[in-house]
């Protein structure tokens, strides 16, 4: 493998051989002044203008949550415009459109976010926003599509010593470790400020027929008998008639099933 050396290129070498030392340090102290100047005169920290459209649903999910509210039926929506190199955003001038209609009660200087609450129809939505300067020259602009997602149930175990399990999940099937175990459940993008919330109406059933209306119910192993039963869970908001969950599991007891 061949190595090669950084030279002067054959004409410049020439041209300083021709002339004394003198000239050779005025040149060089040229060649340093220019490239100076150029490096400072390049616009380094200079950022292309444009602007991001993020979006969250004001909707409940549970501490130490691993992803975003999202928006569900008949829930609030809100968009926020994310500006890069278009100055401060307080004095920007937004103009947006939802699925093509522009929302002139909603446009203005400063005006960077957009809230709106799903209807019943619960119809995706297309929402745009342009950056305009002063002479309605648009800057920046960006569009996103958003369509709301049905709510969820999801139940935890609520340990004693630990407190709830967010780390471990209840999934199709819960083996008993102890004699008891209480499961808490937890309405995910709902329109409502935490699990205990009023407006929320659980139910709880086994196989045997027994209910329970409370978030959180607690299930006892019977003695010396190995067997499984059969858990339904249901969530649903007296406020809204689309916001409802629900989830099935089994639980599984007995000496058959301890780990």
């Amino acid at each position: 493998m061949k190595i090669y050396n950084l030279q002067f290129t054959p004409i410049l070498s020439r041209v300083l051989d021709k002339v004394g030392t003198i000239y050779k340090k005025i040149a060089l102290i040229l060649l340093l002044i220019v490239g100076c100047l150029l490096f400072v005169s390049t616009p380094l920290g200079v950022q292309a203008q444009s602007v991001d459209l993020l979006w969250q649903g004001e909707t409940y999910v549970p501490p130490f949550y691993q992803g975003r509210s999202l928006w569900s039926n008949q829930s609030r929506i809100t968009f926020f415009a994310m500006t890069q190199g278009l100055g401060n955003p307080a004095n920007l001038y937004y103009k947006w459109t939802k699925n093509g209609t522009v929302l002139g009660n909603i446009n203005g200087v400063g005006k960077n976010t957009l809230s709106f609450t799903d209807s019943i129809l619960s119809r995706p939505q297309i929402i745009r926003v342009d950056i305009l300067s002063g002479e309605n020259a648009v800057l920046a602009s960006a569009s996103v599509f958003a369509a709301p997602e049905s709510p969820i149930l999801d139940v935890y175990e609520n340990n004693p010593l630990y407190g709830f399990m967010f780390h471990r999940g209840v999934d199709r099937e819960y083996r008993f470790r102890d004699k008891e175990t209480t499961f808490t459940a937890f309405p995910l993008f709902f329109s409502v400020s935490g699990r205990a919330d009023n407006t929320i109406s659980y139910e709880w059933r086994t196989n045997n027929g027994d209910v329970e209306t409370k978030n959180s119910v607690t299930y006892r192993a019977p003695d010396n008998v190995a067997g499984a039963s059969q858990i339904q869970v249901s969530a649903s908001n007296k406020e809204k008639i689309l916001q409802s969950g629900g989830k099935n599991f089994l639980i599984q007891f007995g000496k058959n099933n301890e780990q």
